[in-house]
């Protein structure tokens, strides 16, 4: 399997996986408004402002970067140093908004 159809595959997933993950941020965050009363609302804080929201941030972050490399390949934009650069976007963006998140 090369790298690029690895790559696909695991873009893919992280799509599936955040569409049930969206889901339950927005069930969390109407809880937290009064809706929703199946849920209390303390776990509905932690799970939207801890839990959900780190984990959506990351998969997110991830399956938005691959995308990103794979419409700056059909550019003829790639090569190691694009690679780099999308990486360290990535590790910026997660580490900046996870310390909101956990603050």
């Amino acid at each position: 399997m090369t790298m690029n159809k690895f790559l696909r595959t695991l873009n893919r997933i992280l799509a599936y996986l955040l569409i049930p993950l969206f889901i339950l941020l927005m069930v969390t965050g109407y809880r937290q408004l009064g809706y929703f009363t199946f849920l209390t609302r303390g776990l509905a804080n932690s799970l939207h402002q801890i839990y959900a929201n780190i984990s959506f941030l990351v998969l997110f972050a991830v399956h938005a970067l691959i995308s990103i490399k794979f419409a700056l390949a059909r550019k003829r934009i790639k090569g190691l140093h694009v690679d780099i650069m999308l990486l360290a976007a990535g590790i910026i963006f997660i580490g900046g908004f996870s310390y909101f998140a956990l603050r």
